[in-house]
């Protein structure tokens, strides 16, 4: 598989590097830098992206290609800071300083990997690149259970560092976990489409959110396949979001590409829930909806890797409206809906009474 043939590659010529060349403290300065680094990356390359696109350039390869440019460039700005600052007095023996430093090379080669697999992923280099996660013929994948994955899960390490330092000691008032909490599954499955107007990135305002609710006693939500109920499974509550896809071009902040046309999956529909909406701090849990509400209570259900095809008159003032019907866990209230990549939603308090929107 190429994917872990990168990931030996790298470790290698990380740890021959260390072996031959290197230091103790410059091993373990390289990793640090390495996981500060992707840190970096991970926390403005939507930003970065959101800001190339809205001047036209780009398209689906920004968001990949500012992940590994952010990365490069502050790994490289903090290798020349820490190696004019970095203790030279501090020796080990040979023998035993060449073990530490090339088993600290080790995760720097990890955390490298990992950024080069993820990258691969933020592009628009089909579902096999850089491995095949999830298969895109499989009409019953789980978004929480990959098809496959890698031996050495070097993407999952570099993952899960940024998104621990993001709850952390790196925090800010948006935390990554809140925003990406699957990070990996969701870059996978937001690319498995065969239509080529279904991109992987949309406009930064693509998509808006007008309400939230749980449907009421009197409303039973039946699915149009076979007019049985849809009861929310054990530990879940019904939460249908209305949600709007705004035409226009993706230049424009819309999601349509340049021929007037949108396909997106249920894999790109993703609604944040946490148990407490006052803050983007700490985690959040992901839910992909099951379907959407096709007339009154009736629910036309899809499984995630369905496309959805739209041309520019389905968006009849400015926008397509969708309620998407999810089952969140009990002890949850959504907090954010995103689409795609790129473009993100915040969902208000859910709607109760008279305040719950008539059917569309």
């Amino acid at each position: 598989m190429i994917a872990e043939l990168i990931v030996i590659i790298v470790i290698l010529a990380t740890v021959g590097f260390a072996y031959l060349k290197g230091s103790v403290v410059k091993s373990s300065l390289l990793f640090i830098n390495a996981i500060i680094s992707s840190t970096v990356a991970f926390s403005f390359f939507e930003t970065a992206g959101r800001i190339i696109i809205g001047y036209g350039y780009g398209g689906q390869w920004a968001l990949g290609s500012c992940f590994v440019i952010i990365f490069i460039f502050v790994l490289i700005i903090l290798n020349a800071l820490t190696d004019k600052l970095a203790p030279t007095g501090l020796y080990f023996k040979e023998s035993t300083g060449k073990i530490v430093r090339s088993v600290i090379a080790v995760f720097a080669g990890l955390i490298i990997a990992g950024v080069i697999l993820i990258t691969a992923a933020l592009l628009p280099l089909g579902t096999s690149w850089p491995y095949e996660r999830f298969d895109p013929q499989n009409k019953k994948l789980r978004p929480a259970e990959p098809d496959k994955g890698l031996i050495l899960r070097a993407d999952g390490f570099t993952a899960a560092f940024a998104s621990w330092f993001s709850r952390g000691s790196l925090c800010s008032s948006k935390s990554l976990a809140v925003f990406h909490p699957d990070f990996l599954n969701e870059i996978f499955l937001n690319r498995i489409g065969q239509d080529e107007s279904n991109l992987i990135v949309a406009g930064p305002e693509a998509v808006n959110v007008k309400a939230a609710w749980e449907p009421n006693n009197t409303t039973k939500l039946v699915s149009a396949s076979d007019s049985q109920p849809l009861g929310a499974m054990s530990g879940t509550k019904t939460v249908i979001v209305r949600t709007g896809l705004k035409g226009g071009s993706i230049k424009a902040g819309g999601a349509l590409t340049e021929d007037n046309k949108l396909t997106f999956t249920l894999a790109q529909i993703r609604l944040l829930c946490k148990a407490d909406r006052s803050t983007l701090t700490g985690s959040s849990q992901v839910v992909y909806p099951v379907g959407f509400i096709k007339s009154e209570n009736i629910v036309d259900r899809k499984n995630l890797i369905e496309e959805i095809k739209l041309s520019t008159t389905d968006f009849s003032g400015g926008a397509k409206w969708f309620d998407f019907v999810f089952q969140i866990p009990t002890d949850t209230v959504p907090v954010l809906l995103e689409f795609k990549l790129n473009a993100a939603a915040e969902v208000g308090k859910l709607a109760s009474g008279n305040k719950i929107p008539p059917p569309l």
